[in-house]
Order: structure tokens, then C-alpha cells, then sequence
């Protein structure tokens, strides 16, 4: 295969956005420890692909796989986990290997935890995250019932500027957001045995959930790790 640029293996479609990026969001390329390509996806809005299930989008999302496929990718991510409604799709059409969202992660997780132990995903909307995103991404069956979703959508700061795609992110201000929704989620399922972060804009915060929770945290960031190194050269 002919390649445009050498040394890149992980190519990101990154949503049609002007969120801010700090360090550990799939969109700044200081996150990875590897060189990382990015395509934007005309036309997909934050709020159409986080409540709006990524209507009409699909030729979009799969004309940017290919730019970066062209470009000389050897497997492809995405900046948004509810892109996951697409998998299917993506990995069929796309040419190289898939992975849409961090939501992947979740049959491996729930297969690492005790029988009678549950997995929170910790999701930027909880209202629109779907048993169909799900079930694209390979839970299904008594495995949906071990999921419990916990959402930011209420958040004062972090869904706001998020959907609003604002540039004002305060990052002490997020984390707290954050810890707080993953503390509450233990509080109400104490057999929660680990997280699962759907928004790409979660991972600069798994550290502090982490801590505050005692429970393991993955993200689209481990994902992504994962994804790198089986296809590397």
C-alpha cells in the first residue's frame, strides 16, 4: 500500500468542534506516545452525535476514515464514544481496523470482574446513551444488566461547555464534576467493580477517580493504546 506519510499507524476522526483539548483528550496530540493523525468529520456536531444518535452521518464519518486510510493509517479511532452506534459499519466499510469508542472495552472489563460485579460507564449524557450503542459494540444480553450509566448532562460546567463547545473550560472545576458523578454512581451501586469512560473528554480525569473511587478506570485513551500497539511498524 502506498502511503502518503511513514511512521503514523493510528489515525482519530475527530467531530466538527472547537471543544478545548487538554492533555489526555483523544484530540490533543500530546495524549499519545506515538505519532496520530487526525481527520475532522464535516458536519458532526457535538450535540447531533451526543443527542441526536448521529443521524445522517454515516457517509460522513466513513469519507474521513478513508482520507486518513489514504494518508497512511494502519487502524482508526474516533474523538467521540457515541460514534460506537456506528461500529458496525465503520469496521466493514473503513479497510483497516476499527475502533470507535472506548465502549469496546466494556465485554473485556465485564469478563475481568466477579460474576456479581457491575461496570459503571461514565458517559456525558446518560439520557442518550442507548441500549443500541451498546449492543453495536458487543453488549448484549445479561451483560447489559451488569452496566449501570452514570451521566454528566446535569453538570453545571462540564455538559455545558461540552454541547456548547465553549472555550472555557475550567479543568478544576471538571474534575470536580467528574469525581463527584463517578463518586455518587459507587454510592448507589456498591458493587461496582470498575469504570468505563464513553467521552473522549473524560480520560485527564481518570487519575482522580481513580483515587477518589479505588476502582480501576478505562478510557478512550487505553483504547487507543491497545489499538496502536497491534497494528504498529
Amino acid at each position: 500500500m502506498n502511503r502518503r506519510v511513514s511512521g503514523v499507524d493510528l489515525g482519530v476522526i475527530m467531530l466538527d468542534n472547537t471543544l478545548p483539548r487538554p492533555l489526555g483528550d483523544l484530540g490533543n496530540a500530546r495524549s499519545y506516545r506515538y505519532p496520530v493523525a487526525f481527520d475532522i468529520c464535516p458536519g458532526a456536531e457535538t450535540t447531533q452525535v451526543v443527542e441526536r444518535g448521529a443521524a445522517g452521518l454515516l457517509d460522513s464519518v466513513v469519507a474521513a476514515g478513508h482520507r486518513l486510510v489514504d494518508l497512511g493509517v494502519r487502524a482508526v479511532t474516533t474523538c467521540c464514544g457515541f460514534l460506537a452506534i456506528y461500529q458496525r459499519e465503520l469496521a466493514e466499510r473503513v479497510g483497516v481496523p476499527v475502533a470507535t469508542s472506548s465502549l469496546l472495552q466494556v465485554p473485556v472489563v465485564l469478563r475481568m470482574l466477579a460474576p456479581d460485579q457491575r461496570l459503571c460507564v461514565l458517559t456525558v449524557n446518560a439520557s442518550t446513551l442507548t441500549d443500541e450503542h451498546l449492543e453495536a459494540v458487543g453488549v448484549t444480553g445479561e451483560d447489559l444488566k451488569r452496566v449501570v450509566l452514570a451521566g454528566l448532562e446535569h453538570t453545571a460546567h462540564f455538559y455545558p461547555m461540552i454541547v456548547g463547545e465553549r472555550p472555557d473550560l475550567d479543568i478544576a472545576l471538571a474534575e470536580a464534576e467528574v469525581v463527584g458523578a463517578a463518586g455518587a454512581a459507587v454510592a448507589e451501586n456498591p458493587e461496582l467493580g470498575a469504570f468505563v469512560f464513553e467521552c473522549t473528554n473524560l480520560p485527564p480525569y481518570a487519575a482522580a477517580v481513580r483515587a477518589a473511587t479505588g476502582l480501576p478506570v478505562w478510557h478512550a485513551g487505553t483504547l487507543a493504546d491497545w489499538l496502536q500497539a497491534g497494528v504498529a511498524q
